[in-house]
């Protein structure tokens, strides 16, 4: 899943993607210029709970989903 956060003109890419062969969940951010944060996890109640957390803090830094 993608979702696009605009701030001032400037567009985060925020992404969700799961890898089949580790059994994990990433969470990928990649920012207007260009470097990525990355975080993994195993659950999908911890990816839920993480990315709940991490979109309310895109928000409030004054993010909109686009």
């Amino acid at each position: 899943m993608i979702w696009f956060f605009d701030k001032e003109g400037e567009r985060l890419r925020y992404e969700i993607v799961r890898d089949p062969s580790a059994g994990r969940y990433r969470v990928i951010i990649t920012r207007p210029d260009g470097s990525e944060s990355i975080e993994e996890v195993d659950e999908p109640t911890e990816l839920v709970e993480r990315s709940v957390k991490l979109m309310d803090e895109l928000r409030s830094d004054g993010g909109r989903v686009a």
